[in-house]
């Protein structure tokens, strides 16, 4: 028989069972927090957004290196450091590229023993890559939209094992970005087909983009963008520009006008600059294809 007090204690329990029989179950991803993507550079962003943007449970996607800001000689805000070390997933091109990084990169994979995920670009599988010079990766891979598929088609293997409840919107918006650069893709082609004038650049940054749609540059203005050039080199330069006669040369934002003006010795040419890191776009859904148009645009502009 029950005593008064178990028959009281049973009376207080039964309201509480029956509120909660009728409260929907909390699920996996409600309970979960958002998740937070960190990239180095802006492209990396960019590819990013176009696969976790408009899905209700994703987070947010930073980029820590701004305008101005060289990947190669990069050092970390407190801000930029706080933003990696809350950051569920890591994007980099790799240590070749973010070279001031890769220590910290590093030291973040051990210090979190597994909690947070990084993608190295460089190291993907089936990645597209072109060398420098024979030991020498290019690492500006971004160049190449079908390496820009394959980092998006990474990201979304990420976000649907950390969201499973979201897994369609994710694949979905892999799929929307899919027919997007395949569009693109067509019609860069076909705006660029054929060259009608030789050029030069800056340095040798665009190859990949160069060998996706079919442009080769005659000669770069510089071997390497960090060091001056050694007077040997600089004659030889010159001497294979009035040899060749470019009509157009490709810059970037942070050329060297003082260097481009000794290198070219009055040789006149036609000149456009491209943003490279994607400094000027926003990041959002469908930039990526808007950056890759704008290189492309730099091109024509340069080629007709």
């Amino acid at each position: 028989m029950q005593s008064p007090m178990n028959k009281f204690s049973l009376l207080l329990l039964i309201p509480g069972l029956l509120l909660a029989a009728l409260l929907p179950a909390v699920t996996w991803s409600e309970d979960k927090r958002d998740f937070q993507i960190a990239t180095t550079i802006r492209p990396l962003q960019l590819i990013a957004e176009a696969i976790v943007k408009d899905v209700q449970a994703a987070g947010s996607v930073k980029s820590v290196i701004g305008a101005g800001q060289s990947p190669h000689h990069y050092s970390l805000s407190p801000s930029s450091r706080v933003l990696l070390e809350r950051a569920d997933l890591l994007i980099w091109i790799g240590p070749e590229f973010e070279v001031y990084l890769a220590d910290l990169f590093a030291q973040m994979a051990e210090s979190d023993s597994g909690s947070k995920s990084t993608l190295t670009a460089m190291q993907l599988d089936g990645i597209n890559l072109h060398k420098l010079t024979a030991t020498q990766v290019d690492a500006h891979l971004w160049l190449d939209s079908t390496n820009a598929l394959k980092i998006a088609a990474a990201i979304t293997r990420f976000a649907v094992e950390f969201d499973s409840l979201n897994a369609d919107a994710y694949e979905e918006n892999l799929s929307k970005f899919t027919r997007e650069i395949e569009s693109m893709n067509v019609e860069i082609a076909s705006s660029l087909a054929p060259a009608a004038r030789p050029y030069i650049v800056y340095h040798n940054a665009y190859q990949y983009f160069e060998k996706q749609f079919g442009l080769d540059h005659q000669l770069s203005l510089l071997s390497d963008p960090e060091t001056q050039p050694g007077i040997r080199e600089l004659l030889a330069t010159r001497r294979r520009i009035k040899e060749e006669s470019p009509q157009c040369l490709i810059l970037e934002p942070d050329s060297n006008p003082n260097l481009i003006a000794t290198i070219l010795s009055g040789h006149e040419l036609s000149r456009v600059t491209i943003d490279l890191l994607g400094y000027n776009m926003n990041a959002e859904s469908g930039s990526y294809a808007k950056f890759m148009r704008g290189v492309a645009a730099a091109f024509r502009d340069c080629l007709y």
